[in-house]
């Protein structure tokens, strides 16, 4: 079969060590040799042809075109565009598939002209970041490998498909599998019964692969799920600033099913933002609000545990600063996808498409390839600014808190900034545990911050509590007053019925339609259940 052809690009006097590696890499690697044809413009031999419309022709032509970009945009040519850019041209209008990778320049500044063209590139394609030639050429090498995934010549099952030697069907819990069936009937009309047994329902979900559980069933129905996968968490870290110092004013590792995951790691955001509601003439049109909207929270985790790379040994994390929030998961954009089409509606390509699938039918996920322009329109309505993706290391996103508290902040996107927030915040997360006196740090403002937002909301509820109330009545204050998570014994004295009564009669039915999530696992103590985001409105 042809090789692919792949496009070297750069300017070549910055980068002329490293393209030669580049090129001999493709070249000699056993398995990049037999598929990939690397072209650099040094390897042409001289020609009678225009060579500014030869290298354009090789562009317009290749099939994978690779980018570096540095300190210096190049040489212009009459109309102002430097031949690399035109060469990006190209192979876009070619319909190439183009990879961009980023020197860290260490603090250097690059030229006005390139910092430009690295701005449309970053906001047209997935990106990477290298230090070095061999860390540049171990990026290459990763980009080929998945090249070639989507093409189909390797075939690999997805880390959800994938299974394990040491498991059986003991290991996954039935009761997980019951609560699915009944929430995924509710929100779907899934097929199958509620009393289906949980190997037929694993099946149907193409979790099974040779009578064993697959990774995604452990995921979402194992017994310990951490057991099987231990970073398979999601690490959490509150800094009362703008910057990740210690001490870390509360540390959270959420553990579970991704969905408990999820639902904890919602809950635990929403605590550190405030909130209010609207003073107004009718006391039942009282809305509460945080300052940013649950369900961006809530969208931003699901698709940071959904479609995380399983394989890396790396947890998704969630940093809360006083300007912003900030979510990063192991892992990139599929090759099907630019950082363009992230922000319209587009195709989905999970990492993982059985556990979305899953996700899916319990309603956490609404929509394919809806969830981040539902995110900007959510913003937007909120009067926030949008969130902001940032690809060069992982997959990160930030959202950006209420303006009051951005106010005269620096809210810039450069590269090296937000590279070095998110990096020093991922050490700290990691090493929180080792480096920290916890013995010293200061918990109270955490406590202290979640019980003003109950108070907020618990005076609202309050006003509509009655002597008698009908248990729809009843239902729908549980649920107005779970937009910040509440345990039973909490709501009994808010609502005055006794927790018994709720734990029995209410709550399970309100769980069981996905109406309300708990933000602990099943029987676990301290208990508590938070309102799903993903409620359009109030039911009943």
């Amino acid at each position: 079969m042809p090789k692919y052809k792949v496009f070297i690009s750069s300017v070549q006097s910055e980068f002329s060590q490293e393209r030669q590696l580049v090129f001999d890499f493709i070249r000699n690697d056993e398995l990049m040799g037999q598929y990939f044809e690397p072209f650099i413009f040094e390897q042409i031999a001289a020609q009678d042809a225009n060579p500014r419309q030869l290298y354009l022709d090789e562009a317009s032509s290749c099939q994978v075109y690779l980018l570096l970009i540095g300190k210096r945009y190049g040489n212009v040519l009459p109309d102002g565009i430097s031949p690399t850019e035109k060469e990006y041209q190209a192979a876009g209008d070619g319909n190439a598939w183009r990879v961009a990778f980023i020197s860290d320049l260490d603090g250097q500044q690059r030229e006005e002209a390139e910092e430009r063209f690295f701005r449309k590139v970053q906001n047209e394609l997935s990106y990477r970041v290298f230090s070095n030639p061999s860390v540049l050429v171990s990026l290459v090498k990763q980009s080929l490998y998945a090249y070639l995934k989507y093409k189909g010549i390797i075939q690999t099952l997805s880390f959800d498909e994938q299974t394990r030697d040491d498991v059986s069907m003991a290991d996954i819990d039935a009761k997980k599998i019951k609560d699915f069936l009944h929430q995924a009937r509710q929100k779907r009309g899934f097929p199958l019964a509620e009393d289906t047994d949980p190997i037929t329902v694993l099946k149907h979900l193409r979790l099974m692969r040779q009578d064993k559980p697959s990774n995604g069933a452990l995921l979402m129905f194992a017994n310990d799920p951490q057991y099987f996968f231990p970073s398979a968490v999601v690490k959490c870290a509150w800094f009362l600033g703008t910057e990740t110092v210690k001490p870390i004013e509360d540390y959270k590792t959420f553990e579970g099913s991704v969905a408990e995951q999820i639902s904890q790691a919602t809950s635990w955001v929403m605590s550190k933002l405030s909130v209010r509601f609207g003073l107004r003439d009718e006391e039942a049109q009282n809305e509460v609000e945080f300052e940013i909207p649950r369900s961006v929270i809530f969208e931003t985790i699901v698709n940071a545990v959904a479609h995380r790379d399983y394989n890396s040994t790396g947890s998704v994390q969630v940093s809360v600063f006083r300007n912003r929030v900030v979510v990063r998961n192991p892992g990139t954009l599929p090759v099907e996808l630019t950082k363009a089409d992230l922000m319209k509606e587009h195709g989905s390509y999970p990492h993982n498409p059985y556990l979305a699938e899953v996700m899916y039918q319990m309603g956490y996920i609404e929509k394919y390839g809806t969830g981040i322009t539902e995110n900007i329109r959510r913003m937007q309505e909120a009067h926030l600014l949008a969130p902001e993706i940032d690809l060069s290391a992982d997959f990160i996103t930030t959202i950006w808190r209420d303006n009051d508290a951005t106010e005269g902040l620096n809210v810039a996107t450069n590269l090296g900034t937000n590279v070095a927030t998110n990096s020093d915040a991922n050490g700290l997360i990691n090493n929180h545990i080792s480096t920290t006196n916890i013995g010293t740090y200061d918990n109270n403002i955490a406590t202290d911050h979640l019980a003003e937002n109950k108070r907020v909301v618990d005076k609202i509820v309050k006003k509509k509590v009655r002597p008698k109330m009908t248990k729809e009545q009843l239902r729908d204050c549980i649920i107005e007053a779970c937009v910040v998570d509440h345990s039973i014994d909490e709501l009994a004295t808010l609502l005055k019925k006794s927790s018994d009564y709720l734990q029995n009669s209410v709550i399970p039915e309100l769980v069981a339609d996905g109406i309300l999530l708990r933000t602990k696992p099943s029987h676990s103590p301290g208990q508590t259940y938070m309102t799903n985001p993903k409620l359009d409105k109030k039911k009943s």
